[in-house]
């Protein structure tokens, strides 16, 4: 339809389309002719801007003159993460270039903010709004905004504390150990690497050293067969479009450079967990420079290395990946798996972490953290705030850059459409819980749709619904027995997972901690398990924002049980160590120390304290451990200042130390 004109003065014009208004703004001292349609000589500039004005009023048009010559030029994201804190702050600024500075023109931008950045940010966004496929948007002046939010922590693996049976798991990893891994295409082959991964953790979790091995040489040939050139496997570098593919590839990754960050995601989470257990093997001169590569050619974190563009698969602004490589849509890109791009933030984080690249690390903790905020708004919408009131999802399968959609490109069935946004589930899934009556409602849609229980990836719906649920996804789980699992997963992997998340509970959102190997859970009756990993070769000294301190062993995770802030039980999950061992840090002492010891056997273990007269005191343990690396922490707020003695009982074993508590 036709423009209405409902203001011309000047250089600027003021119209309404099809109801929706615009400002435009020509050089200063130019000015508009005509009646239906409008014209300008600029003034001879070459230039002019348009803006979507929120109503039309004059005094908005007004308003947005003065930011109208403020071009934006160029844009930059960058991101910092404090330990201390686990706080990711990112930074977005415009670079701009002012056409004209009379008449009190200012040289800001006016930008409209997505909900999951004015939520976060730590300026003020003003009072207009702009309706869009992602929900309101907010108008924001100026030429750099800042978000913080809080790192939840990731882990290798989940820890050991389920009240399962140890032998049929075993029995499950040496199931998957005495299957073969052979080559595939990147994506196929990329999931079987996925299952295995999961596998291995499992294995060192039941001091299955043989078939944890077994798994790892498994991986490592598969890997190093792909990031070898030639044979039937093996990444090409592309100089033209900048771009590195594996072959044989698949779902338009090499044609049209589709899918990269979820296809390598599950390599680079591979070679991370290798890197846990052979640092040498991922030294950058051995196998861990390709891995560098293609964690690049996804999202180059470095701008100066234009063998990659920059953030290729993340839109810093959206907050989400985009996975056709085109984009060449009338609605724009699209992303279907957000939960695959989570995977890739994930191994990335990891591969980082395992390799003591703080720099790629981070970048795992950007995208992850970044990532999973817009996933919450705009995969499913948990606060109910941006799908449109008479939408009748509770979750759509794709976000498309004008649209969102409850469908999938491989399958209409509802466990497609839901599971490809939980899928694969590990220990860098633990955010879908956040919201974990939202969880509940996803599940039960899951169900209405399908009019029953899911029946293609039962499991992966279970391990979902265990992240609110647990008792009632292992109900599941056991009443199925005879169950098909998901090519990605592993029978093995979901006993493990259900179990443990029945005995953890739900992920707490609350807690941080002071390193980002980390992750907390609190179950119904408020016990809290807290859990770290440390990939430093010496003791580190974990606390958490609540004040909860405890001393992780070296290379190993370490968990510590409290009910009402007191110490129940404890796991950890370490390299086997060599002989007997018996510290305390830190000593001297008020009124906390960490009692760290080495079991190389199973075994029944006494932890007891003694005052300076030989008198028992407390006995700190007394239970039968698997060999490992152990920390108890001794409260000595309620016993005077003095020398006080530990001593620890395994078999035939004894030693006693001793320790001073100052006050």
């Amino acid at each position: 339809s036709s423009p209405t004109i409902w203001y011309n003065q000047d250089e600027v014009l003021g119209i309404t389309v099809e109801g929706r208004h615009y400002g435009v703004f020509a050089p200063i001292g130019s000015g508009w002719t005509g009646d239906a349609s409008q014209t300008s000589s600029l003034n001879g500039d070459g230039y002019l801007s348009i803006a979507l004005l929120p109503d039309n009023s004059e005094s908005t048009l007004q308003y947005f003159r003065t930011y109208a010559y403020a071009f934006v030029t160029n844009s930059k994201v960058s991101w910092t993460y404090d330990s201390s804190t686990s706080l990711i702050t990112t930074t977005y600024s415009y670079e701009t270039q002012l056409m004209d500075s009379a008449n009190g023109i200012k040289n800001e931008v006016l930008s409209a903010l997505y909900r999951h950045l004015w939520q976060h940010i730590q300026e003020a966004a003003l009072s207009t709004t702009y309706a869009s496929p992602r929900g309101t948007m907010k108008l924001f002046k100026g030429n750099k905004f800042t978000t913080q939010l809080k790192f939840q922590g990731i882990l290798p693996t989940i820890p050991d504390v389920g009240d399962y049976n140890r032998e049929l798991l075993l029995e499950r990893v040496k199931q998957v150990a005495s299957e073969p891994l052979g080559p595939g295409p990147t994506y196929a082959n990329g999931k079987a690497m996925g299952r295995v991964v999961e596998v291995i953790h499992i294995a060192e979790e039941l001091d299955a050293r043989a078939e944890r091995d077994q798994l790892l040489a498994k991986l490592k040939t598969r890997l190093e067969d792909w990031l070898t050139v030639g044979g039937v496997q093996e990444y090409s570098y592309n100089a033209d479009w900048n771009v590195l593919t594996g072959y044989p590839s698949g779902y338009g990754a090499d044609r049209e450079i589709n899918d990269h960050h979820f296809h390598s995601s599950y390599a680079i989470r591979a070679a991370a967990t290798i890197a846990q257990y052979d640092s040498s093997w991922a030294s950058q001169d051995q196998w861990g420079g390709m891995i560098n590569l293609l964690i690049k050619d996804a999202n180059n974190w470095e701008r100066e290395d234009e063998r990659f563009p920059f953030l290729r698969g993340y839109d810093a602004y959206a907050g989400h990946s985009w996975a056709a490589g085109h984009g060449d849509f009338g609605d724009g890109n699209n992303q279907e798996s957000s939960s695959e791009s989570m995977n890739f933030a994930t191994a990335t984080f990891l591969w980082g972490a395992m390799t003591k690249q703080d720099e790629i690390r981070d970048l795992g903790i950007f995208l992850h953290t970044n990532e999973m905020m817009a996933i919450e708004q705009y995969w499913f919408d948990v606060h109910n705030d941006v799908f449109p009131q008479s939408y009748p999802h509770k979750a759509i399968g794709m976000v498309w850059g004008g649209k969102g959609v409850h469908a999938t490109w491989f399958g209409a069935d509802p466990e497609f459409i839901h599971g490809i946004n939980f899928l694969p589930i590990h220990s860098g899934s633990l955010y879908l819980g956040r919201h974990p009556e939202y969880v509940v409602e996803n599940f039960e849609e899951i169900i209405a749709e399908r009019g029953g229980m899911p029946t293609i990836w039962k499991d992966v719906m279970w391990e979902y619904l265990a992240l609110s649920d647990a008792d009632r996804a292992l109900s599941l789980y056991l009443s199925d027995p005879n169950y098909t699992p998901f090519d990605g997963e592993s029978r093995a992997h979901t006993m493990h997972w259900l179990y443990n998340l029945k005995a953890l509970g739900r992920p707490d959102t609350v807690l941080s901690a002071s390193i980002p190997l980390y992750s907390v859970f609190i179950d119904e009756m408020n016990d809290t398990t807290y859990a770290a990993y440390n990939v430093e070769s010496t003791p580190q000294d974990v606390q958490f924002s609540n004040g909860f301190r405890m001393t992780v062993p070296p290379n190993s995770m370490h968990s510590i049980r409290t009910q009402n802030g007191e110490v129940v039980s404890t796991e950890d999950l370490p390299e086997i160590p060599a002989d007997y061992g018996l510290h305390n840090f830190p000593n001297p002492f008020n009124p906390i120390t960490q009692i760290t010891f080495t079991l190389p056997a199973i075994d029944r273990v006494t932890l007891t304290i003694y005052n300076a007269l030989g008198q028992e005191i407390q006995l700190l343990l007394n239970e039968r451990l698997k060999s490992g690396v152990y920390t108890i922490p001794f409260d000595g707020s309620r016993f005077p200042s003095g020398i006080y003695y530990y001593n620890l009982r395994a078999g035939s074993f004894s030693q006693t130390k001793a320790m001073t508590l100052t006050k």
